[in-house]
């Protein structure tokens, strides 16, 4: 069984083909809003009907331009494929009719599961590891995004759930045939079958069709020119230099661009809770984007070192003073600063001098001299110091005590072993964020793995030093939020 990754030289084409797929879902996701409100005027496969007409037109003078004519190969795949994306936009609209809509989002939005697995049995191509996380994140990005409180099943979930087998099947097909025909024919044949198969099932109504509004005929002429010939074709296209999975994971922006479009357009409000979802979502897209080797370990390795995020962090942290956010933000620049720039130039000088082997002191033994040591303790003692004799923020003196709690944990096990500091100070940072913020800074813990990751792919720490310095950051942090009554 072959792997879904595309070789490495075809790796600048599958950038530019996921960059024109993340273009797809920012359509589908802009007119979201549009189409809600077309079809709460006009019936859906009318409009379905009508959308798809437009498109289908809009690609037959492409067709014309280019001289790209269907051949019965093309003709055979785009039937397939148009009774598949017929089928996903049926069982959509059929399950709508017994489910919520936030549930047949997140049902719609498993085809990001399916994908894989349909490759792997249809393609003989497994997806990469890489691939696979950014699936799962992805996911539990949607589940935040998409979902409420019912969870129970009903005959609608199910329903929808074989629009998500459609779509995931329709994803895969063109996976399958587009890299053996030209996008546009093929693009086409596809849209006419699904305006066709509207037409159909419009027909089937005893009403007859209302006449179309202004406000409908624009919708269905904006959607069908750019949300259904100009998107579907880019897919067809761009699906011919990338891997199935890769499709379906960036496709799950849609969700997250209707509910920014939402908000922009319609005033809707975005919770912390869908904010976060978004971000799961975009940080699912980025791993199975970044390319995990050497050279990505060692720029995660370097920039997230604790010296580089402690100013950031702290900034955050203060933002979580509920009374005078300003004046707490002040204190954290300040006390951050005294925290950081007394060790840095102390190191820099251990380094020019021989004294140190590197920046971040990896070397256990070096670890414990004994000036390296003191500045160790200043760094933490002088902000917390500063904070109880001119009553600093409370929430900035937990953190402070929890840095320098940490370091003194770190010290104490240098003595015999080592764990990751990097890994320690990246968990305890994301923890401290997320009890005090809630779910919307959930996704900063998603540094921890990629951090561990990166230690370990250099060759700094064992996997078991880095789950030493992931486990003591969070427990630490967890015990003084506690302690401060801050959780």
């Amino acid at each position: 069984m072959t792997s879904s990754a595309l070789p490495e030289q075809n790796r600048p084409r599958q950038t530019a083909a996921d960059a024109a797929l993340l273009v797809v879902a920012l359509i589908w996701g802009s007119t979201f809003v549009m189409v809600k409100q077309a079809i709460e005027a006009y019936p859906v496969f009318p409009f379905l009907a009508i959308r798809f007409g437009i498109g289908a037109a809009s690609l037959a003078v492409l067709c014309l331009v280019f001289r790209a004519w269907p051949t019965w190969h093309t003709v055979r795949a785009g039937a397939i494929l148009g009774l598949l994306l017929f089928g996903g936009y049926a069982l959509q609209t059929i399950g709508l009719q017994w489910t919520s809509a936030s549930k047949a989002g997140f049902i719609t939005g498993l085809s990001v599961v399916m994908v894989p697995i349909m490759a792997a049995l249809l393609m003989r191509a497994a997806p990469g590891r890489a691939a696979l996380i950014g699936v799962l994140l992805a996911t539990f990005g949607l589940a935040l995004l998409t979902l409420q409180n019912s969870l129970g099943v009903n005959v609608g979930d199910l329903v929808v759930l074989g629009c998500a087998v459609c779509f995931a099947l329709h994803v895969v097909g063109v996976s399958v045939f587009a890299p053996r025909s030209h996008p546009l024919p093929l693009a086409l044949i596809q849209v006419i079958v699904v305006a066709v198969l509207s037409t159909l099932v419009s027909s089937l109504s005893a009403e007859p069709w209302p006449a179309p509004s202004q406000e409908t005929w624009l919708a269905t002429a904006f959607t069908g020119i750019l949300a259904t010939a100009a998107a579907i074709g880019i897919q067809t296209a761009a699906q011919r230099h990338t891997t199935p999975t890769h499709t379906a994971l960036i496709l799950t922006a849609e969700p997250a661009f209707a509910a920014l479009f939402g908000v922009l357009l319609a005033g809707e409000t975005l919770t912390p809770r869908a904010t976060a979802g978004g971000v799961f979502i975009l940080a699912g897209m980025l791993a199975s984007e970044i390319p995990w080797e050497d050279r990505s370990a060692r720029i995660v390795s370097r920039f997230l070192a604790p010296q580089y995020v402690l100013v950031p962090a702290f900034m955050l942290i203060a933002l979580a003073e509920p009374a005078n956010r300003l004046h707490a933000l002040l204190w954290s620049l300040g006390t951050a600063s005294i925290s950081l720039l007394l060790p840095l130039l102390f190191m820099w000088r251990k380094f020019k001098r021989g004294d140190i082997t590197d920046w971040h002191i990896s070397n256990r033994h070096e670890r414990l001299q004994p000036s390296i040591i003191l500045v160790s303790a200043l760094a933490v003692v002088l902000p917390v110091t500063l904070l109880i004799l001119f009553d600093g923020p409370r929430v900035l003196l937990a953190a402070f005590v929890s840095a320098g709690l940490l370091v003194a944990f770190n010290l104490a096990v240098t003595t015999t072993w080592k764990i990751s500091q990097h890994v320690s100070a990246i968990s305890a940072t994301a923890t401290f964020a997320t009890a005090l913020a809630g779910i919307v800074a959930a996704p900063a813990l998603l540094l921890v793995p990629v951090v561990a990751w990166a230690r370990v792919r250099v060759g700094a720490h064992t996997p078991l030093q880095t789950l030493a310095g992931g486990a003591s950051g969070i427990l630490i942090t967890l015990a003084t939020l506690l302690c401060f009554h801050l959780v």
